[in-house]
């Protein structure tokens, strides 16, 4: 009974942190009044979470190894309650940029410390156990946006933060007297972390999103050669933490898992994908109040219809992923997104059908809902395409994964703020936007092609001869790596 009980605690915990993964993206507008703060700060309450988050996936498994998932899991949500209380409370863009790193130390460390405790607990159902859990994360897609449009329509931003307490409190509470503490005798695995290689990689995004945060929030600072020094300081470092992790012995990113092939091109794609689909929903919200005058109830609520769609889709869609093969459902999930980037790019306030007038509201709730069909058909096919190569490396590759979309999204979401800075009419910027991610999305179409399906065997010549070699087995998989 005691496990059950805490089964329901994790859950509600994972829900918590889906839920502020997405609550914080309808605030755009009324942060930047409320704080007198350009949308190029206001933008890094978005990318500062994004960003220790990238940090944390790597490094929560090996924290709840070393000091146990109970304790881990435990610091993670007073640490992300006590954030939540400062956040709430932040006097500015600039400590709620920080508070808002500090907040993803402990939601970026929730899933990989709460699926630790399930493994442990459901030894015998592990699999359903983590499927249940692994479903609470759309769910949280669906309810925050929604969530913080109710709050921001009725109170303030800061109320996005505060609603986070209360939770909180329960969430300590009750594993402090019901969660039985199974894995105090537990052997404690030494500590382990690339913190070169992860430095490396950290620097590489963040010296790049300064330099354009720089840029977008005064544009004549382009020839200030300060800005040039952050560009290629970030180039630097990305070859750098390329060629460490290429002869480091445990390196935070297995060298063949990031730039061998077929996962380079799997990579690339995950990278680029999580650019212009991050980047594009993280400003719907925003968009929905310049371009329509939505309240910030409606500018949440549109993007309720998308959610939806992507549950379902993405569901009926890992059934057939095995006879559909791979990169049929990824390109027409892209085709699906791109037509959706095309429409948006078009400025329409309104569309006459058959009669009917569909606007504000309506109209931008179902051109993001065809990307979400599109989003839905091409995710079970995208988070197996790499996994299907090496299995015994899912972790890992499911890690990578996480990492280049996330890290796509982050940049790209920095661009948007630059490019929008060279606009006076927000809405039309951002029209213009929608189709250069159109540009980038049709850029991947041959990475995709790059990817083998499922069952099919790599033909690599070496030499004079063709090494033909099955990916079902990793022993002959290393052969070609």
């Amino acid at each position: 009974m005691l496990r059950h009980l805490g089964f329901a605690l994790s859950a509600l915990a994972v829900l918590m942190a889906s839920i502020d993964g997405t609550i914080t993206v309808v605030a755009l507008p009324q942060l930047t009044e409320s704080l007198h703060a350009s949308l190029s700060w206001v933008g890094w309450t978005l990318t500062s979470y994004q960003l220790v988050q990238i940090v944390m996936y790597p490094l929560a498994g090996q924290l709840s190894d070393m000091f146990g998932r109970r304790r881990v899991f435990l610091f993670c949500i007073v640490t992300f309650t006590l954030s939540s209380l400062l956040c709430g409370l932040a006097p500015n863009v600039f400590f709620l940029i920080v508070f808002r790193a500090l907040q993803a130390v402990g939601g970026g460390g929730l899933l990989p410390s709460v699926i630790g405790l399930i493994a442990d607990e459901y030894r015998r159902h592990r699999a359903q156990a983590i499927g249940l859990i692994s479903s609470i994360m759309p769910i949280g897609s669906i309810v925050g946006p929604n969530l913080g449009g109710f709050l921001l329509e009725n109170w303030s931003w800061r109320a996005l933060f505060f609603i986070n307490l209360p939770i909180g409190v329960v969430l300590v509470l009750g594993f402090l007297f019901l969660m039985p503490k199974t894995e105090e005798h537990r052997a404690r695995a030494k500590l382990r972390v690339d913190a070169t290689g992860l430095l490396q990689f950290i620097g590489a995004i963040v010296s790049l999103m300064y330099g354009m945060t720089l840029i977008a929030d005064n544009p004549a600072q382009a020839s200030n050669p300060l800005i040039w020094a952050l560009f290629a300081a970030s180039a630097v470092l990305a070859v750098t933490f390329v060629r460490h992790v290429r002869r480091a012995a445990e390196p935070i990113m297995e060298y063949r898992l990031l730039a061998r092939s077929p996962f380079l091109a799997a990579n690339i794609y995950n990278f680029l994908f999580g650019a212009v689909t991050m980047g594009f929903y993280s400003f719907i919200p925003y968009y929905a109040v310049v371009k329509f005058g939505l309240t910030p109830f409606e500018s949440a609520a549109v993007l309720t219809p998308r959610a939806v769609v992507v549950t379902l889709i993405s569901f009926v869609a890992s059934f057939f992923v095995k006879r559909l093969g791979y990169r049929l459902p990824m390109l027409v999930g892209m085709l699906f997104v791109a037509v959706t980037f095309i429409l948006m790019a078009q400025g329409w306030s309104n569309v006459h059908v058959g009669g009917v007038t569909i606007e504000g509201f309506w109209l931008l709730a179902t051109l993001i809902a065809i990307g979400g069909v599109g989003m839905g058909v091409a995710s079970p096919a995208s988070s197996n395409v790499a996994i299907d190569q090496a299995p015994d490396k899912a972790a890992s590759i499911t890690g990578i994964r996480g990492t280049f979309r996330l890290a796509g999204g982050t940049i790209s979401i920095t661009c948007v703020v630059l490019a929008l800075s060279f606009f006076s009419d927000q809405a039309a910027g951002l029209d213009t936007i929608f189709m250069v991610f159109t540009a980038v999305l049709l850029g991947t179409v041959p990475l995709v092609l790059m990817i083998p399906e499922p069952g099919r065997t790599l033909i690599r010549p070496e030499g004079s001869q063709t090494t033909r070699v099955s990916y079902k087995r990793e022993a002959e998989f290393q052969e070609v790596v």
